[in-house]
């Protein structure tokens, strides 16, 4: 213990225990596979972000194909989110996740027969933006059924930074192939990527969810509970304003960024790569692991609490029981001694004895000694006592 073992085994143990979600084989194999897949959306979108303004060379028709791109999201996005509790999600991750395929597909044919213009552009992003408000929940939701419950906030740590840097790594990579290669090599990359998901989802075996109450009830209804349950709790109002002011403001003005990159400062695809590989750097930099201290510090809470380790919160659950009963049986006991306490005659208060006698007894054994001695010094020496 002195030598410093103790605290690197606790770091140690601290480390695997917030990895825990990383234990799980099927887990792996998503995570990987998630990577890949959201750094092809990403790629796909600085596509199509950079036809918006190739094709037209107008900053307002950036934001149009981007509000088509988006839109989708906050409009349908809570409807899949109730009917991906409804539906087969290993079914459903693979279709939205092969339709996501198909749109780049037919994204990259339009573009290599030299057709593709400003209105099919914009049809095919307001296609990908529904697909991908359905692919999103229904991708998410298959996390909990692939960890143990134990694990899921792991698993929730571990998706957020698997986001994150796939929002780092790809636009980068798109603008970097827009300049390296063109906008056809680019979108067969886009594509490429979208088939490890598809490989990933063939092979997991997701457990089955129990039917829920909530699961029997209409859409709608569903739809205004959730609703209801946002404004009944604050921090669920404040967070949503927050997420709001954030996608109004900040996120608008980063969708014209192709207009910016090429049009103001003349630095072209790869440019615009390098400004939207900026927007998940500070997502990415604001994750920092525990330090040492950080560490210890969880592992002692977690030893006082029992939080994460099911088996030690019920042992410290069945001492804690223990408490009360103590208590209680400690005042029967007090009470049971006070009453065998034997009865001094002529005690008189401190102030008016000639000598005091201090008692201090455990089981009572030494009050009845007390009791003799009070007696010789009242009746034989005639002390006041």
């Amino acid at each position: 213990m002195v030598n410093g073992k103790l605290p690197i085994l606790v770091a140690c143990f601290t480390i695997v225990m917030h990895l825990s979600a990383l234990n799980s084989t099927s887990f792996r194999l998503y995570l990987t596979a998630n990577f890949v897949s959201v750094t092809g959306i990403w790629v796909n979108r600085v596509v199509l972000g950079w036809f918006s303004w190739s094709l037209t060379q107008s900053a307002a028709w950036v934001g149009i194909v981007s509000f088509l791109l988006f839109a989708p999201t906050l409009l349908a996005g809570p409807f899949f989110g109730v009917l991906a509790d409804r539906v087969d999600i290993k079914r459903g991750a693979l279709a939205t996740q092969a339709l996501l395929g198909i749109l780049m597909l037919a994204l990259g044919v339009l573009f290599a027969l030299g057709v593709l213009d400003i209105w099919m552009l914009s049809v095919l992003a307001l296609l990908f933006g529904v697909t991908s408000s359905a692919n999103t929940p229904i991708r998410l939701t298959l996390v909990p059924l692939i960890v143990s419950r134990e694990a899921l906030a792991n698993a929730i740590t571990l998706i957020s930074i698997n986001f994150n840097a796939a929002r780092l790594i790809g636009p980068a990579v798109g603008g970097l192939l827009l300049e390296k290669t063109d906008p056809g090599g680019t979108i067969a990359a886009a594509i490429l990527m979208t088939l490890p998901m598809l490989v990933a989802l063939a092979f997991l075996q997701p457990r089955t969810r129990e039917a829920s109450a909530a699961s029997k009830e209409g859409i709608a209804s569903q739809l205004v509970e959730a609703s209801r349950h946002i404004w009944a709790n604050t921090w669920l109002i404040q967070a949503m304003t927050i997420t709001t002011i954030t996608a109004l403001v900040p996120r608008g003005l980063l969708e014209v960024l192709p207009a910016v990159a090429d049009g103001m400062y003349k630095r072209g695809a790869s440019g615009l790569g390098q400004m939207l590989s900026a927007v998940g750097t500070g997502a990415l930099l604001a994750w920092s692991d525990l330090t040492g201290w950080q560490r210890v510090s969880e592992t002692i809470y977690m030893l006082h609490t029992g939080q994460g380790a099911a088996t030690l919160g019920l042992v410290l659950g069945i001492m804690a029981l223990g408490v009360p009963a103590m208590v209680g049986t400690g005042v029967i006991l007090w009470l049971a001694a006070r009453r065998g306490r034997p009865r001094l005659r002529d005690n008189v208060p401190a102030r008016r004895a000639d000598t005091i006698l201090l008692v201090g007894s455990e089981g009572g054994s030494t009050w009845g000694f007390a009791a003799t001695l009070h007696a010789a010094l009242t009746e034989v020496t005639g002390q006041t006592v």
